[in-house]
């Protein structure tokens, strides 16, 4: 089989071990593109960006084609024109070749496979997907794309070797651990997790003073990097080492004042929506992945930000449920309402209320200090592995609530504003991923799981017209494919004609959008879109409802 390697020095080989002349750094940087994407269209305007970023010559576009055909030609000569092909593709290009090819896809299926075993099963199965790396990834390529996805896929590996020194820690392992988590360490001392790992290792060896002064570097560094102080599972770690009693680690409150969570059995709240089926968006969860356990400090935030519609909570209930598992102690999903009218906009005591409420603490009535409360917060939630997602956050969320939050859980939050990385950059590392519109391709695969293959490969020429005129985000998609379901009758050619028509005749209106008339009654709230003349179908989109296969059943599309 071909084998092409992205996690070390850039390269392809043929069945027989040939290897392939990628050519040039750029060259090499387009076909690692089209790799890491295989089996899907990268568009031409992307490998441009990606190659060369904002000043790319006025020639790019023919250089990426000369680039594209000499591409083909090695794959040719090296023997490879029947398992891999360079194809044009909607605007685009796309390599054809198995997924399994390439060690990228390989090292990830092993690493969900892992996740799902335990014990000494799941550290079998990560050691194996780490021994997948050769190097460095994307060796061999310089461009900006590959300086990013190098970072994202050093972040991933780090998070599955912290994961699997977790892991193996649980096996009693510590004193084989211990080169390893101090050679790490050296390389990532302000990682809080990789640090207490190691902090872990030498106290079960019976190096004490050792785990202590491990303990008392990380301590120094957070605070003179980021004016933190180490998370509480951290200090509880030191408290054991130290020998001190479990009180130590705790937050001083006012003594007496405020009554503590219940000890016994706390509840483990599963609040997660419903997730939708998620396309096209394979890149950005790598990226949440990425983050798992790597964050530089356990009180690391993740922020998912982007326009209304692009499918920013589908994408955080997504990886939540992805993940659900590394939290066993909870997950919890609260409302924030940010981008709504300041009515409905949840404040931060209530937001921190609800959170205990969820952990089962009682309600304490008459205290609206969010201090008091974050005291609460913190006993509850010390030495639990806690999930929070905070959906749609507004410009002036507090930056106390995040702080407090984050000490005690990991935080995924889904927000329009663009301003919430900067304002918080002084005290949280933060990481954000952005979301797009979807590209041509993306669009396609959405409205094929929605409509059926079978429609779609019917009327396949309609698509992009049909995609250029409803817009590529996820929810005007949803809702476009909606009529065409309700309207089985009208083709799809008929029906991008008809948004066509409406978006000219109402400036200013996203295509696909919907107002409030529309929302009301889905039939006529598009009396410009004829039922296509079947008898029974203006009745049958009325009692049918979403149809099952449509993501907005979920009510998370935003």
């Amino acid at each position: 089989m071909a084998f092409v390697r992205l996690l070390g020095n850039t390269q392809c080989r043929g069945p027989d071990g040939t290897a392939v002349e990628l050519g040039a750094p750029r060259q090499r940087g387009v076909f690692a593109m089209l790799a890491v994407n295989v089996n899907e269209a990268v568009t031409t305007d992307s490998l441009i960006d990606w190659t060369w970023g904002s000043d790319p010559p006025s020639s790019a576009r023919n250089i990426v084609q000369g680039y594209i055909s000499r591409l083909r030609g090695a794959l040719e000569a090296a023997g490879m024109s029947k398992v891999a092909a360079v194809r044009r593709a909607h605007g685009g290009y796309v390599l054809e070749l198995p997924v399994e090819a390439v060690d990228l896809n390989v090292y990830r299926d092993l690493v969900l496979r892992a996740r799902a075993e335990e014990g000494a099963a799941g550290v079998r199965l990560l050691r194996q997907a780490l021994s997948v790396w050769e190097d460095s990834p994307l060796g061999g390529v310089s461009c900006p794309w590959a300086d990013r996805m190098r970072r994202v896929l050093e972040l991933e590996r780090l998070s599955v070797l912290v994961e699997c020194h977790e892991a193996e820690l649980r096996l009693g392992r510590h004193r084989q651990l211990l080169g390893e988590l101090r050679a790490l360490a050296d390389r990532h001392a302000d990682n809080e997790i990789v640090v207490r790992n190691l902090m872990a290792a030498l106290h079960r060896s019976g190096l004490r003073a050792e785990a202590l002064n491990a303990y008392a570097d990380l301590r120094w560094r957070l605070a003179d990097h980021l004016g933190v102080d180490p998370g509480s599972e951290t200090q509880a770690l030191a408290a054991e080492i130290q020998g001190g009693p479990a009180a130590a680690r705790l937050p001083n409150a006012a003594a007496g004042t405020l009554s503590a969570p219940p000890a016994a059995d706390p509840p483990a709240p599963s609040q997660l929506p419903r997730a939708a089926r998620l396309i096209g968006r394979e890149q950005e969860v790598a990226m949440l992945d990425g983050s798992v356990a790597a964050a530089e400090s356990e009180r690391s935030l993740r922020v998912i930000q982007g326009p209304p519609g692009v499918g920013k909570t589908a994408l955080a209930v997504h990886w939540a449920h992805r993940v659900a598992p590394l939290f066993p102690d909870g997950q919890i999903f609260a409302g924030m309402h940010g981008s709504e009218d300041g009515s409905m906009a949840q404040g931060p005591e209530d937001a921190m209320r609800f959170v205990l409420r969820s952990l089962g603490v009682p309600d304490p009535e008459g205290w609206a200090s969010l201090d008091e409360l974050a005291v609460l917060y913190r006993k509850a939630a010390a030495g639990r592995r806690l999930l929070i997602v905070l959906d749609d956050l507004g410009a002036d969320v507090s930056g106390e609530l995040l702080r407090d939050l984050c000490d005690g859980a990991t935080v995924v939050a889904t927000t329009r504003s663009t301003a919430l990385q900067g304002r918080l950059r002084s005290w949280q590392p933060i990481r954000l991923v952005r979301l797009r519109e979807l590209n041509a391709r993306q669009a396609e695969r959405m409205l094929a799981a929605i409509l059926g293959e079978g429609r779609v490969g019917v009327e396949e020429e309609a698509l992009p017209r049909l995609i250029q005129a409803s817009g590529r985000t996820p929810k005007a998609l949803t809702q476009v494919a909606e009529i065409a379901l309700s309207r089985p009758h009208l083709s799809l050619w008929d029906l991008s004609r008809i948004l066509e028509a409406r978006s000219e005749a109402r400036p200013g209106t996203q295509p696909g959008a919907r107002t409030k008339a529309h929302r009301d009654n889905r039939t006529e709230g598009h009396p410009d879109i004829p039922t296509g003349g079947h008898p029974d179908t203006r009745t049958a989109a009325h009692d049918s409802g979403p149809h099952p296969n449509s993501p907005s059943g979920d009510g998370i599309g935003t």
